[in-house]
This record gives structure tokens, C-alpha cells and sequence, in this order.
């Protein structure tokens, strides 16, 4: 099997195996090929190391470096403790065998727990893929960081980690009763991928992935994009910009095309905010410019978790649960009206909420009907 099959069969086994999370998957294999780093924030238990995890399984010859950040963590613990014969010489040289500055793939759970003895390796880490050991600067084969947080970084301090981050998500609890089933039978996130990828395909994908062009025309979208951002209040560094282009290259690659369209735009919904509430203002300044389907879809979504949500607090009350019934029915309705006579590729997320939508209003009718 090709390097490229390989990748994308083991992003059909992550989305079986890690369910409800087909966008963080998709950004995660996009920034391996990428080389950027990923931030999943969101409450406990809602699968973000899980998903790193099983994603480093895949690579057969990746050292992966897991570590859960506290106040107390020591540098020794991510970085190694000092070599005693080396402090006999007036050395002060880490054994990093293991640690840190040797994986692949690091994983910081609770990321903004990092005190200061930690965080300017940790900058100098993930940014320059450089570790400084006894005075030397050493090469590191770091290909991404993947971290996590339940909370947004608070202080002046975390700012410049907090920006290495290029892509950001959002995790929720899993929504979707049979998903739901399956993760207390124990058949969800219980198995790892089949395929497994080399650090030579990786390094072969990444090569190819850069391959893929960009047009004037997608330029230019950036362009108006970062000017009707910085009109917002959103202002984004350069650094951030040239490093997205190469987020849109991968993110292309990884859907089989050789030139970046206007539909991966839309992930800069995921790149290019700093606070929550300005997620939906870079949304609706892409939208337009990319796919407004894929910004309906998740309109759609939001709608209806929230009033499915409400109804779930009480699905006892007839009149709630008719009016709830009554809503969702009109979504389906302006969703298929939306969908029609459009390519499929076009309405691929609109048609994944409108599956959503059915189920919960399938939930609420056989509630209804005392089912």
C-alpha cells in the first residue's frame, strides 16, 4: 500500500475508533504533514489524549513523549535529570534518552500548568525544534505537540506558548446516542489502527503535501481575510499567516487534490482566534469566501443541540417535546432546500447534520409515542 493510501485508511480508522471527532482528526494528520502544533481544549474526559494516543500507535518508528503538566513540574521531568558524571566535569548536560527533546510526537496534557523553569525550553522546543544541553544547541526531531487544556491559558507568560499553537479545537462530550452506547459497551476508542506509517512515509507525505500549489486567486482571499479581520479587532502576526499556508497545503493533500481550493479556508476558523467568542467572527468573515454550506452545517448543529438539549432536561413535558419536535423538523426542511440539486462534495457536512438532526428527532417522536 502507497504512503497516501496508508494515510488516508488511517484516517478512516481513527474516525471509527475516536467517534465525533472527524475535525480534530482530519486538522491532526493535516498538522503531522504540516509540522504545526495542535491545542485541544475542552472539559475532562472528553477524549483529547485518547486521540494522540491512538494516533502515535499508527507510527511505527515514532518515540512519543506523554507527560501531565502541573505547578510542581520539574524541567528534569520533561527534559532529564542532569548526568552526575557530567556535574563531576562541571557539566551541565541532561540525559534526555526518553524524554522530550528525543520524541516525534510530544503530548503536554494541561499545557498551561507549565511554570516558568519550564516554559522557555518548551518555546524553544516546539518553536525552533532546538534543545539547549550543556551549552549546545541540539536538533530536535519533533514533528508536532499536541496538547491539551480544560481551561484557556491565564497570564502574560503562557501568550507566546499559547500562539505556537497553530491549530486550536473545541472538544464536546459525545452527542450521538448509539456513539454514546458504544462508549459504555466499551467498543469506542477500545482499539488502535490496523495501518501503521513509517517516519520515512511521514517524511514522504510532508514532501508532497508541500507540493500542492496555491493560487492568486485563494492568495488574495488571505488577503481580504486578514483585512477584514484586522477591521474586527483580529490581528494576526505574519508569522501566523505564511505558517497557515502551509496548514491549507496539507489539509488539500490530505483530501486528494494537488491545488488548495477555497474549501480549506474554512479551517482558519480553527487557527486564527485567540478568545472563544472571536471564533464566530473569523467563521463569518471565511464563510463567504470559502464554502457558506460547510457555515450553515455548523449553524444547523448549534441550533439544534441547543434546543435538543433543553428538551432533554425535561422530556416528560408533551408541550416542550412538540415544540422541540416542531423545530427540528424545520431545520430538516431549510436543510434539504439548502442541499438540493447541489454536488454532493459540496454538502458532505451539511448532510452529516442533517443525519444528527434526524436522530434526535427520531429520539423525541418515539418519546412521544412511548417508545
Amino acid at each position: 500500500m502507497k504512503a497516501f493510501e496508508k494515510l488516508q485508511a488511517l484516517q478512516a480508522e481513527l474516525n471509527q475508533i475516536v467517534v465525533e471527532r472527524e475535525v480534530q482528526i482530519e486538522g491532526a494528520l493535516a498538522a503531522l504533514l504540516a509540522g504545526v502544533h495542535v491545542l485541544f481544549l475542552g472539559p475532562p474526559g472528553t477524549a483529547k489524549s485518547l486521540l494522540t494516543n491512538i494516533l502515535c500507535k499508527a507510527l511505527d518508528d515514532a518515540q512519543y513523549f506523554q507527560w501531565l503538566l502541573t505547578k510542581f513540574t520539574t524541567p528534569e521531568e520533561l527534559f532529564g535529570a542532569y548526568s552526575l558524571k557530567g556535574l563531576q566535569n562541571d557539566e551541565y548536560r541532561r540525559i534526555t534518552q526518553g524524554k522530550a527533546p528525543e520524541c516525534h510526537i510530544l503530548f503536554c496534557d494541561e499545557i498551561f500548568k507549565a511554570n516558568s523553569a519550564i516554559l522557555n525550553a518548551m518555546l524553544t522546543l516546539i518553536n525552533e525544534r532546538i534543545f539547549h544541553n550543556n551549552g549546545r544547541a541540539v536538533p530536535a526531531p519533533l514533528l508536532s505537540c499536541f496538547a491539551a487544556s480544560n481551561e484557556l491559558p491565564q497570564g502574560e507568560e503562557l501568550g507566546a506558548l499559547y500562539d505556537r499553537f497553530v491549530l486550536k479545537y473545541w472538544v464536546r462530550y459525545i452527542d450521538d446516542d448509539q456513539n454514546f452506547f458504544d462508549l459504555l459497551n466499551g467498543t469506542c476508542g477500545a482499539s488502535e489502527p490496523r495501518t501503521k506509517i513509517s517516519l520515512a512515509e511521514i517524511e514522504q507525505l510532508q514532501k508532497a503535501a508541500d507540493k500542492v500549489t496555491v493560487s492568486q486567486d485563494i492568495m488574495t482571499a488571505i488577503r481580504e481575510i486578514a483585512n477584514e479581520l484586522r477591521g474586527k479587532g483580529i490581528n494576526v502576526s505574519d508569522r501566523k499567516w505564511k505558517t497557515s499556508v502551509k496548514v491549507l497545503k496539507a489539509l488539500a493533500f490530505l483530501r486528494g487534490q494537488a491545488e488548495v481550493t477555497a474549501d480549506e479556508l474554512e479551517v482558519y476558523a480553527d487557527m486564527l482566534w485567540q478568545n472563544p467568542e472571536d471564533r464566530k467572527t473569523v467563521l463569518d468573515v471565511v464563510s463567504p469566501r470559502s464554502n457558506p454550506l460547510n457555515a450553515k452545517a455548523i449553524e444547523y448543529l448549534d441550533q439544534a443541540l441547543e434546543v435538543y438539549n433543553i428538551w432533554k432536561k425535561n422530556p416528560e413535558d408533551d408541550m416542550q417535546s412538540a415544540q422541540t419536535n416542531s423545530a427540528l423538523k424545520a431545520m430538516l426542511k431549510e436543510i434539504d432546500e439548502l442541499a438540493k440539486d447541489r454536488p454532493a462534495a459540496k454538502v458532505k457536512k451539511l448532510a452529516t447534520t442533517r443525519e444528527r438532526c434526524k436522530k434526535m428527532q427520531q429520539e423525541i417522536v418515539a418519546k412521544m409515542l412511548g417508545k
